[in-house]
């Protein structure tokens, strides 16, 4: 659709649970045919609204003529005294289309003015999705960027909410909103549940534009709703970032996957300078590429690894020990480890005939589940050749525990989730004695 500005102002209705949804500039139908919707969803806050700001600027310069459309929602953070946002008032929710003629300047004041709107909500998510699909009619399906801060599993507060009773943190989850206490994010429940209230079918693919989301645990939640996943086991770099806008360019006349591969290889140079000048220290990162339906060999060979680990582990607990001490940790602060390093160390530390079969099977899934990964190498810190996902480790003391913020056990948090379901992964945390120790570890904050 053609005009000089696409920008929508919106009214809450939280009576009818409902966002209403209103156009304030005409809408004039666009000329031919549009292969892929883009929805961006997100919010950033503290001092980085800006960068969801030059993300936009980016984009209207490089968006194609034809064959892909842009739909954004973006909430404003607090920020202070230190407010970085040009486009938008603390706490606006913005939702607009973005095309080549967009004056993001008049943005302010266009949206719903709400600290309290809940991004984390799935009808507030389904219904941008919805709008975009009734929008631009896409003739290969609908692309889902979330932008913001991410996390990996975490036990405090990772349930649906409404088992919580109040509204809780949101882990395993992305756009971390700090207009809420505990900064309230959107969990994996949430955006499944939002892709099937949107009624637009499976999804092409995700881009978590988020620190920590490649987690086996977050992809596998997801992994039924779009055929593609992209993510990193890493923190994702604030500086520099180019991932959106070379995935929307690289979109039209292709397939998700051949795009996607374009965009992440053309991403290497912008993200590795990203890096060296967001931390001195040179740290190691990497992005990849998923193919869903592949993910269901790497559960399989991953429940025959746990199964293993728990039938050894009275046996051969020191030669298991010193293996979860060697794995690879992605970042010092989280218990996210290296699954395929876990595997392969297991089998060199115990000489297990079984668990030799069980790596290589597990090398043999990822290589066929990672379609393209771009690593980021300093040679200034542990770093592997090339990374799976991240899978939780921890001792059973700790599997054990109610986190300190939170309702349930660990063990309650964590066997909810489909991988656990699908492997009984939680079973080997609730055998392990060893809290991993002294492991190599990529990123150190």
């Amino acid at each position: 659709m053609k005009g000089n500005k696409r920008i929508l102002a919106f009214a809450a209705a939280f009576a009818a649970g409902l966002l209403l949804m209103t156009a304030c500039s005409k809408i004039v139908p666009r000329s031919g045919p549009t292969e892929y919707a883009v929805v961006i969803y997100g919010t950033a806050g503290g001092q980085m609204d800006d960068t969801m700001e030059v993300i936009w600027e980016e984009l209207r310069t490089v968006l194609p003529d034809k064959g892909v459309r842009v739909f954004c929602r973006y909430k404003y953070g607090d920020g202070g005294d230190q407010f970085t946002g040009q486009w938008g008032n603390p706490g606006e929710v913005v939702t607009f289309e973005l095309d080549k003629d967009t004056r993001f300047q008049d943005l302010r004041g266009s949206g719903v003015q709400d600290q309290g709107f809940e991004l984390f909500q799935p009808e507030n998510l389904a219904q941008v999705l919805s709008w975009a699909w009734r929008e631009a009619l896409p003739t290969k399906g609908c692309v889902l960027v979330f932008f913001g801060h991410g996390g990996g599993f975490d036990a405090s507060a990772d349930f649906p909410k409404e088992l919580y009773g109040t509204v809780a943190p949101a882990t395993r989850g992305v756009v971390y909103d700090e207009w809420f206490q505990g900064r309230v994010g959107m969990n994996m429940y949430e955006v499944a549940r939002a892709v099937e209230l949107s009624h637009v079918g499976r999804l092409q693919g995700i881009l978590f534009h988020n620190c920590l989301m490649g987690g086996i645990e977050s992809l596998t939640e997801v992994a039924p709703y779009a055929d593609y996943l992209i993510a990193t086991p890493f923190l994702l770099t604030s500086e520099n970032e180019p991932l959106i806008p070379y995935l929307v360019k690289s979109l039209p006349g292709n397939t998700f996957e051949a795009a996607a591969r374009q965009a992440l290889r053309d991403s290497k140079e912008r993200l590795t300078d990203g890096y060296r000048h967001e931390d001195p220290a040179e740290l190691p990162a990497n992005v990849e590429l998923l193919k869903s339906s592949e993910l269901t060999e790497v559960c399989r060979v991953t429940k025959k690894l746990a199964e293993r680990l728990c039938q050894l582990y009275p046996t051969e607990r020191e030669a298991i020990d010193r293996a979860t001490c060697k794995v690879y940790r992605f970042y010092n602060l989280d218990p996210y480890f290296d699954l395929l390093d876990y595997a392969r160390i297991l089998a060199d530390e115990t000489g297990d005939g079984q668990l030799r079969t069980i790596a290589a099977e597990l090398e043999q899934a990822f290589g066929l589940s990672t379609m393209e990964q771009i690593t980021i190498d300093f040679d200034t810190h542990p770093e592997l050749s090339s990374y799976s996902l991240s899978v939780v480790l921890v001792d059973k003391e700790t599997y054990e525990k109610t986190p300190t913020r939170g309702t349930f056990s660990y063990r309650q948090a964590y066997e909810y989730s489909t991988f656990h379901k699908l492997t009984g992964w939680g079973n080997w945390l609730y055998t392990n004695l060893q809290p991993p120790t002294g492991n190599p570890c990529g990123q150190e904050l």
